[in-house]
């Protein structure tokens, strides 16, 4: 009996405790966002990125908690590579993350596989952000899937005690010194802007149009492949799987130049220190240099209580304010902000931001931007993404020619918008 009115006592002091909380409007339950992250390294998150994820993440939560205090993050890193099915087996079994950090293609990936909550009227829409940039998040059904926030900017990095002057043009890369090795990735992603830089793009888009790109566009393909071929054929120059792989032999020493990311340049710099060099990639036969990025997006998981949701969306109004995106850009110091004041002020701050702010600032006044939406057209799509890639692999490895490749790829767009 006295253990009975023992319980009940604890219940109803228990009790009036939570009402006395409950009334007391400074005191708000903590909230915990898991957030899901890819990192550079395909394969998988080692301890260094953690360290340095983890201080970068510990100062944004710092300055979130003076917004809203009950938010509490849980961080996870992840490689590229099974990223995807990683979210799927965590959302399955009802336990995915409330936030999703990862590139515009893997995102409109997990929203064709629905692992992930369109923003639809949540994004963040205004002036500062040129409308092109949301083209690279908008999917096919026209939903916008996630909220854009920074972007990569592409880049050369090179050893400097082997390359003394780093190669300018696309067309002559082939004719240097062939002491020099040269790296490129086999991904389209990472060979897009080879692409670009021949203007071939041009016809890509026209065929993704239902329409016939005119003769003049059409050879301009099969000159960008063509250069890949030749390129292929170079004994200085390496084709390798992924860019991981690419870092890897740069870092060892068998490669002397390679093409990589803003975010690679962290683990490039503890790991070859001084004898780092970095700069913007080579330019194209028109000689105008083309700053390539990649875009960086925030979405929504599906497993989030409404609470988390909410919180979650605060997180993203936070981080897409101008002086968060600011602070965000310069602790890091890898990354573009897509708001346009605060990538004035970040711009000369980091390797190639200040072609990429040219860049940016040529395609945020136009209305339509046939570059970002040829762009987004084709990686929004695994069909087109898929048709581009095959063939541009059989090209390199001498099973078509590059006219027979040009071909069949616009002859494969047209048909798959028919």
């Amino acid at each position: 009996m006295r253990r009975s009115i023992q319980s009940l006592a604890a219940v109803l002091l228990c009790s009036g405790l939570l009402a006395s909380c409950s009334n007391n409007e400074g005191v708000s339950l903590p909230t915990v966002l898991r957030v899901a992250r890819t990192i550079p390294n395909d394969s998988g998150a080692e301890y260094d990125d953690y360290e340095r994820m983890g201080a970068l993440v510990d100062g944004l939560v710092k300055q979130l908690r003076s917004v809203d205090s009950s938010i509490q993050i849980q961080t996870a890193l992840y490689g590229r590579r099974n990223f995807v099915d990683e979210i799927q087996r965590q959302t399955s079994s009802g336990f995915g993350p409330d936030l999703i950090i990862t590139d515009s293609e893997t995102t409109l990936e997990l929203y064709s596989r629905d692992l992930i909550h369109p923003i639809g009227s949540d994004a963040k829409v205004s002036d500062n952000i040129p409308g092109y940039i949301f083209n690279l998040v908008r999917a096919k059904d026209g939903q916008l899937v996630g909220q854009p926030v920074s972007q990569y900017v592409q880049l050369a990095c090179y050893n400097k005690e082997k390359v003394q002057t780093p190669p300018d043009s696309l067309v002559d890369l082939p004719k240097d010194n062939d002491d020099l090795t040269f790296g490129l990735a086999l991904q389209l992603k990472d060979l897009y802007w080879t692409a670009e830089a021949f203007q071939a793009e041009q016809a890509i888009e026209i065929a993704m149009q239902g329409q016939k790109p005119s003769k003049e566009q059409a050879q301009k393909v099969s000159t960008w492949l063509t250069w890949l071929k030749t390129a292929s054929y170079q004994q200085n120059i390496r084709f390798l799987n992924d860019q991981n792989s690419l870092r890897r032999a740069l870092i060892s020493g068998e490669l002397d130049w390679i093409t990589c990311w803003s975010t690679n340049l962290p683990e490039l710099r503890e790991t070859m220190k001084d004898k780092l060099g970095v700069v913007g990639i080579p330019k194209g036969p028109s000689k105008k240099l083309r700053a390539m990025t990649r875009l960086s997006v925030w979405s929504l998981g599906r497993n989030s209580s409404p609470r988390q949701r909410e919180k979650a969306l605060t997180f993203i109004d936070f981080i897409t304010k101008p002086w968060a995106q600011k602070t965000y850009a310069l602790r890091n110091k890898t990354s573009f902000p897509v708001d346009k004041n605060a990538a004035k002020i970040v711009a000369s701050k980091i390797p190639g931001g200040l072609s990429a702010l040219s860049q940016y600032e040529k395609l945020a006044i136009k209305v339509s931007a046939a570059a970002s939406r040829t762009k987004a057209m084709v990686f929004r799509d695994p069909e087109r993404y898929d048709t581009i890639s095959e063939h541009l692999l059989d090209t390199i490895y001498d099973i078509e020619t590059p006219d027979e490749a040009s071909q069949n790829i616009l002859s494969a767009l047209q048909e798959e918008r028919k």
